[in-house]
This record gives structure tokens, C-alpha cells and sequence, in this order.
């Protein structure tokens, strides 16, 4: 009897235990259970729009090379944009977009539309990220920024460029950082700072081409014997 009451007690707990909480513990299963179907799909869907961005990108990537001879034309420019619209408006959140953008900025340049070039630039400054716990790679920003800054000095747009090179670390792209940083003091009228920056340029110049630099400085008046790096 007492084994049978001992029973008893122990459904009882039981039940009174799942009353309080087997609620949360569905709960807590089926969250799991979502979470990990959920991750599955959308690794699945993921894959899938890769594919589709990549695609788009391809034809943009095919324009560029037909006119690595020659400079783009209106028509490169109409018949990228079709690719490229549809990327930004069905793949906002792809690195093939970020791409694409850069190829049609570059197309955008070609044909003197500085403008619109800068926009596209801008836009890949303003959307870093590229869906759930990811972001673009920070060097493909360094060339955007250097690329928006170079465009901005051609508009004549020289504090803006100077904003943009000033507001990072460009780290492994000093030099070339450096290098533009002179051609926007030299367009601002500040020779000796002008002079430091290409100074720094040619220091930190890995390319093993340093002869431009050392032009800009001969012109500046600076011997190259008498080069004092700058860092």
C-alpha cells in the first residue's frame, strides 16, 4: 500500500512538474527544432542566390574584360546597368553587388559621368554589411574609399577627398593613400605638406615602381638624393 501511495505521489509530482513546465519545455524543443530547420533553409536559399548573384555579376565581369582595350562606352554602360540594377534591387546584401558597383563606377568614369560613378562608390561605403554576420573585407572598402576620393578631387571636390583618406587607417595601402593625400594638398595650394605626403608615399612604396612619386617630388623641388622618408 504504502509502494502503491509512493506510486501515486510520483505520478502526481510528475504531472504537476509538467504542468509547470512541460509548456517551456515544447517550447524550448520546438525553438531548436525551428532554429536549426530554419538555418538549414536559409543556408539552402543562400546557396541558391550566390548562384544567381554571381551570374548577374559574370555578365558585368564579361563587359569589363571586352573593354580592357578601349574605355567604355554609353552602350557598356546601359547594358551593365541592367545587370547591375537587378543585383542591387533582388541582392542588395552580396558581395557581387559590391563588385558590380565597382566595375560600374569604373564604366561610369570612362564615359564622364563622375557623378553617378561617386554614388556608386558612396553606396558601397553606406552598406557594409552582406546579410546575417558578415561584412565586406575591409581592404575592398580601402580601395572603394581611395577610388571615391580620387573622383572627388577630379570634380574638384579637394576637402572631401582629404575627408575621406583622413577618416581611415589604410594600413597595408599607405602609399598609395599617401600619394593621393599629395595631389589633393598640391590642388589645395599646400606645397610643403603637399611634399611630406608624397615624402611618406615613397617610403612606404612596396610596388618597386617609386618613379612617378619621385617625379612629383623632383617637380615640388625636391632632389631625390635628398629624399628624407616621412612616416
Amino acid at each position: 500500500m504504502s509502494s502503491y501511495a509512493s506510486d501515486e505521489e510520483q505520478v502526481e509530482a510528475l504531472k504537476s512538474w509538467w504542468n509547470e513546465n512541460g509548456t517551456s519545455l515544447l517550447t524550448g524543443v520546438a525553438l531548436v527544432l525551428a532554429v536549426f530547420f530554419g538555418m538549414r533553409q536559409w543556408q539552402s536559399e543562400n546557396l541558391s542566390e550566390a548562384g544567381n548573384a554571381s551570374d548577374l555579376y559574370q555578365q558585368i565581369a564579361e563587359l569589363s574584360i571586352n573593354s580592357l582595350s578601349t574605355q567604355a562606352t554609353p552602350e557598356t554602360v546601359r547594358d551593365a546597368m541592367v545587370f547591375y540594377t537587378q543585383l542591387k534591387n533582388e541582392y542588395p546584401d552580396s558581395i557581387y553587388t559590391r563588385y558590380a558597383a565597382m566595375s560600374v563606377a569604373k564604366f561610369l568614369v570612362e564615359t564622364d559621368q563622375y557623378e553617378q560613378a561617386a554614388s556608386e562608390l558612396q553606396w558601397i561605403l553606406d552598406n557594409p554589411d552582406l546579410g546575417m554576420f558578415q561584412d565586406i573585407d575591409e581592404e575592398l572598402f580601402l580601395i572603394v574609399r581611395l577610388r571615391l576620393a580620387r573622383i572627388k578631387l577630379g570634380i574638384g571636390d579637394a576637402q572631401t577627398a582629404l575627408a575621406l583618406i583622413h577618416e581611415v587607417d589604410p594600413g597595408p595601402m599607405t602609399s598609395a593613400y599617401a600619394d593621393l593625400e599629395g595631389d589633393v594638398l598640391l590642388s589645395l595650394g599646400q606645397t610643403d605638406e603637399a611634399k611630406a605626403a608624397y615624402q611618406k608615399a615613397l617610403a612606404t612604396n612596396t610596388s618597386g615602381n617609386p618613379v612617378l612619386l619621385q617625379l612629383k617630388l623632383q617637380d615640388l623641388g625636391v632632389s631625390p638624393v635628398n629624399l628624407d622618408p616621412v612616416l
